[in-house]
């Protein structure tokens, strides 16, 4: 009976094949440009058809392989930042996440070290291109400047509809600060495809991702970035400091992971055993003074124990 059923698993995990896996993880990420709205949902699942053949035992390059080699020819061939932004869009959110978890399963590292490591690479990543792409120029201007002319484009067609009532003013403000936090903002985007597949590791039959949300912790290095991100927002100036405030933004998100795995920890059954409970503690902690709670809780546990005794009973996983 445990042979029919280990037979059933295996034919229940089977997967159409290396080649198809690229094509599926490519078409999710091109959600990105065809599907309005729900596109940016469909592209964090670009990563689960290389993660299906991991679970099979094989490599995921089989199946990112030849889609990576096909971008890059085709940015060498015609240029254009188009196609390098869909190289690299392809790169973070269908290979990392894939080839962390690959390497995830032949390392003891901690879901900490994981999501640090994602998050680090995704940020290096979108920072040197960025750079790289609008040299000399300062990339979080040009960044301001194109989307504040695509917001006023937008806001023209609509009539006009939010420049009353300092509406324009605080739209301006939110392009600037989206545009300087450009590199942190695309990292955490990443993260957050890569956390979505965490707890669907073991329903694949992978040893990872089983352990409970309310026990996440941050990497045991996480606070030198934090001082040096920290140390480099307030004294640098510059690219040095777009870089370093960026860093300190991510590692904040991570603290704010950490900070929000406490409450889980003490709400436990309460967040497993109703939607609307989950769904206002979100709505609450994603709020700016909440959120910049959270990372300092999960920044004091790095250093003070805050989840003691037995307060954990249960709940979903995150």
């Amino acid at each position: 009976m445990a042979a029919t059923n280990e037979t059933v698993n295996q034919q229940r995990r089977r997967h159409p094949g290396p080649a198809l896996a690229g094509f599926l993880s490519l078409a999710a990420l091109a959600s990105l440009v065809f599907v309005p709205v729900f596109g940016p949902f469909i592209a964090m699942v670009a990563a689960l058809p290389l993660v299906h053949l991991v679970a099979e035992g094989r490599p995921s390059i089989l199946g990112w392989g030849w889609v990576a080699v096909a971008l890059a020819g085709a940015a060498l061939v015609w240029g254009g930042v188009t196609l390098a932004a869909a190289l690299l869009a392809y790169l973070l959110l269908a290979v990392l996440p894939a080839v962390s978890i690959e390497a995830w399963v032949r390392r003891p590292w901690t879901t900490g070290r994981w999501a640090a490591g994602i998050s680090g690479v995704a940020l290096v990543a979108l920072s040197l291109f960025l750079i790289a792409v609008f040299h000399p120029a300062a990339p979080a201007d040009e960044i301001a400047r194109r989307l504040q002319e695509a917001l006023d484009e937008t806001l023209k067609a609509m009539g006009g509809l939010g420049g009353g009532l300092g509406a324009g003013d605080l739209l301006a403000q939110g392009v600037q600060l989206t545009a300087y936090l450009a590199p942190a903002l695309g990292a955490s985007y990443v993260l957050s495809a890569a956390l979505w597949m965490r707890p669907r590791l073991p329903l694949l039959g992978l040893p990872r991702g089983e352990e409970p949300y309310a026990f996440y912790s941050s990497e045991e290095w996480l606070p030198a970035a934090f001082a040096v991100g920290g140390l480099g927002w307030v004294f640098a100036t510059g690219m040095t400091k777009w870089l370093a405030t960026n860093l300190f933004v991510t590692v904040l998100g991570l603290y704010f992971l950490h900070g929000l795995a406490i409450i889980h920890f003490y709400l436990g059954r309460r967040l497993g055993s109703n939607r609307w409970v989950r769904l206002a503690v979100a709505l609450f902690a994603l709020q700016i003074p909440v959120a910049l709670a959270l990372s300092a809780l999960g920044l004091t546990d790095a250093f003070v124990r805050l989840r003691r005794g037995e307060a954990y009973n249960g709940g979903s996983e995150a």
